[in-house]
């Protein structure tokens, strides 16, 4: 496991391809946060109202898969895995929203480095590719995704 909690910053070159990050923290989807959330960002009555959804899809109160991500880089941030190196996105590809997150699910995020390269056209900087799976406390996988981060590389320092 590869983790940075102190102020150090985290080079490209520090990582490779099967390397897990750790990412120790957890989220709780309180129905105040899944409300409160879906109020500012995803107002569907599956998020907001019980009552109503219990005639849709899911037949129960869901949180926004929305809020599933905000929480999943939150925990990814929290986490530190670069030190004082921001994660800063270049894109996110395979997403997937693979179990319904509920009311009092309880969060926890792994990630796995896929791959590392440096950039062609900029010598400072490179590229890291992470899988990461969100899963809620029994286990189950809510969502997978794939994170593309832009990192400083020590070839050039």
């Amino acid at each position: 496991m590869t983790r940075s909690t102190d102020a150090e910053r985290r080079y490209l070159e520090e990582f490779a391809a099967g390397d897990r990050l750790d990412v120790p923290g957890s989220y709780e989807m309180t129905p105040e946060r899944v409300r409160e959330f879906a109020g500012a960002y995803d107002p569907q009555a599956i998020h907001l109202d019980e009552e109503a959804a219990r005639g849709e899809f899911f037949g129960r109160l869901v949180a926004s898969g929305w809020h599933g991500l905000a929480a999943t880089a939150r925990l990814m941030v929290e986490a530190r895995p670069l030190g004082n190196t921001p994660l800063i996105g270049a894109s996110i590809d395979n997403l997937k929203f693979l179990a319904p997150v509920l009311p009092g699910d309880v969060l926890r995020v792994e990630a796995e480095v896929l791959e590392t390269r440096a950039s062609r056209s900029r010598p400072d900087r490179g590229f890291m590719r992470l899988r990461l799976l969100t899963r809620r406390q029994d286990g189950t996988p809510v969502l997978t995704q794939e994170w593309t981060l832009l990192l400083p590389s020590n070839r050039h320092k």
